[in-house]
């Protein structure tokens, strides 16, 4: 329960924080359509989508590692954190001279070549910007990200919005973007540095290591940038820069409704997925199914909305005659939403699971497949045929994912769920045509309601989890520490057996799922924080029972720091004999009551700023 309080604060805090990034990446929107003109739009677009195609490797495999494995063991986070941004940035030295010069040699506009130089530096700042997140999201902490992204979209759109209102050049507004990138960039540096320290550890050796490990991702990223981003490409050598303008006027609206399952899978769903995989595969299972269930809920409504109501849509953001041409190219690309959703929850579930060598054969068969028939289609129906492609291509890669995922892991309970909403979005859908006459302001309340009622009709969502949502909520603000319930091991009561010979001195055994340092002295308070961190007893250690001073007693303290503080200023010669790393069971003198331990258990805090060598003898010098 306490995980899925943790799992609904942090979506609700995204959600919250996407909510006004959302509001203002749509105010950027109408910004572009009415003051840049479909021409200069279309250069802006080329210009980000050329350089995300070029400099992919840094984007790509590295971020993913960091929250997986410092998910599972936080002690790596500085050394990943430090070494993670040296190779960016020399990656980013070598692509961007390649980029520059592969800009030039195909022979585009010196206009179109400085814009694709600042958008090149601002790829430098947002990547960095995204592994620093990737820290803050291994640690569970999503409120920075979220502010940062706050930051950066909300200063774009404001400022970017009043310069394009007074004439503002398509390069100012290039440099614009670059700002608000650089400010969530400081933003989430400075939180990380007081998290973990500054990062200047260099470490060759894993640097190799990240470097071969991240492969499998580099080739994906190879692949899936350019089946996603060659069609702009092509549409830019056999077209106008019109339609790429209406291409990229579709394409931004679907790309700003990609936050969904960014926001749960990749920022909140996939480090818990990293956890359980190593513990518990029915509990990922269920994870899993209930992530899917959340985005199919939102999925269908969105794609059936886009389809029917797109040209409400593009008329309100644009408000240009020639941005109708972008209407076909909404309808075409809203299938793949969907499809899109559904592959986020799979390539997590493949990443997590430590299976991400199959997503190369995925990549490679979508490349295909996706460059074959934007060769095909273009030339026919240029951006429409483009648009098409890319659902199709995220069907192709459902179908792929579903093959390299176990099926004991396969959400077989979210297609009750996914067909409910599908045919609430469908009724959603009919009530929308029936009143697209109407402002869009209007039709958006209609639909909702028209949709949530449905779908409440049919039960869409799982009684559990309507229950499990309501639990979580209504004990969130006023939830308080208690004491966490103890339960004996097979292993532990095979064992206690053997202090029976004194009932007042005998140890009592925990469980494995609640470990601590405990120390008797009744003088002392008792620390209960909320989180702890499970152990396994390993083996049976000696306490030196000739030193009385060293003999621990009972007293639940977790945070070492705590520990110093109550130990030196009390002075009641209870410091430990060493610092025991694991859970012990100790073997006692009993013919000596008073060094006897009461109930013995240990949890090793996991911080990696906390060194134990110095704390222990900063206790000895003091007591």
């Amino acid at each position: 329960m306490n995980k899925l309080r943790k799992v609904i604060g942090n979506t609700v805090i995204s959600l919250l924080g996407q909510g006004i990034t959302w509001i203002s990446t749509i105010t950027l929107t109408i910004a572009y359509g009415r003051f840049l003109g479909d021409v200069k739009f279309g250069e802006l677009y080329f210009a980000i989508t050329f350089v995300a195609l070029i400099g992919f490797p840094i984007e790509f495999g590295f971020n993913q590692q960091l929250t997986r494995d410092v998910a599972q063991e936080p002690s790596k986070a500085l050394r990943y954190l430090s070494n993670i941004l040296c190779i960016k940035i020399i990656f980013w030295l070598v692509l961007y001279g390649c980029t520059l010069l592969a800009c030039r040699l195909l022979g585009y506009a010196v206009e179109v070549r400085v814009l694709v130089a600042i958008c090149g530096v601002t790829l430098l700042s947002g990547s960095l910007g995204n592994t620093i997140s990737a820290l803050h999201y291994a640690f569970e902490r999503v409120t920075f990200p979220v502010v940062g992204t706050i930051l950066e979209k909300g200063l774009s759109a404001l400022i970017g919005g009043v310069l394009l209102k007074y004439g503002a050049s398509v390069e100012v507004m290039a440099f614009i973007l670059l700002g608000g990138s650089l400010t969530s960039l400081l933003w989430q540096a400075i939180w990380a540095v007081c998290l973990v320290g500054v990062p200047l550890t260099i470490d060759l050796a894993l640097i190799r290591e990240l470097v071969r490990k991240s492969i499998p991702f580099l080739v994906y990223g190879v692949l899936g940038v350019i089946y996603y981003r060659l069609d702009t490409v092509l549409l830019s050598l056999m077209t106008s820069e019109a339609v790429v303008g209406w291409y990229g006027a579709g394409y931004r609206l679907f790309d700003t409704l990609v936050f969904l399952p960014s926001l749960v899978i990749s920022a909140i769903m996939y480090p818990i997925f990293s956890k359980l995989s190593l513990h518990s595969e029915k509990d990922l299972r269920i994870a899993i199914e209930k992530s899917m269930n959340f985005l199919l809920l939102c999925a269908f409504p969105i794609t059936i909305g886009l389809i029917v109501a797109a040209p409400n849509i593009i008329g309100f953001l644009y408000h240009r005659a020639e941005f109708i041409h972008a209407v076909p190219v909404m309808q075409g690309l809203a299938p793949g939403l969907t499809f899109l959703y559904i592959n986020s929850v799979f390539g997590s579930v493949i990443i997590s699971t430590k299976r991400e060598k199959n997503i190369m054969i995925m990549a490679a068969i979508a490349l295909v497949f996706n460059l074959g028939l934007n060769l095909l289609l273009i030339p026919l129906y240029q951006h429409v045929g483009a648009a098409a492609v890319t659902s199709l291509t995220e069907l192709l890669l459902m179908c792929l994912s579903m093959l390299f995922i176990p099926r004991s892991l396969w959400p077989v309970g979210s297609l009750k769920v996914g067909a409910k909403a599908l045919l609430a979005a469908l009724v959603m859908g009919m009530s929308i045509w029936w009143v697209h006459q109407l402002n869009l302001f209007l039709i958006l309340p209609i639909a909702m309601v028209t949709y949530f009622s449905v779908a409440a009709l049919l039960g869409t969502v799982p009684r559990e989890d309507v229950k499990a949502l309501y639990s979580s909520v209504r004990n969130k603000a006023g939830r308080k520490a208690t004491l966490v319930p103890v339960e004996e091991s097979a292993e532990q009561s095979s064992i206690e057996p053997l202090f029976l010979g004194d009932e007042e001195t005998q140890p009592q055994l925990k469980s494995v799922l609640t470990w601590r340092l405990e120390l008797t002295d009744p003088a002392l308070p008792v620390y209960r924080p909320e989180r702890h961190v499970s152990y396994t007893p390993s083996k049976l250690e000696t306490i030196n029972e000739n030193d009385e001073d060293t003999v621990p007693r009972r007293k639940a303290i977790r945070n070492p720091i705590l520990l110093h503080m109550e130990m030196y200023r009390n002075n009641k010669n209870i410091l430990p004999d060493r610092k025991i790393r694991k859970p012990t069971l100790v073997e006692i003198d009993e013919g000596d009551e008073d060094t006897v331990p009461y109930r013995k258990a240990i949890r090793v805090p996991k911080s990696p700023n906390v060194n134990t060598l110095s704390l222990k003898k900063a206790l000895t010098d003091g007591d």
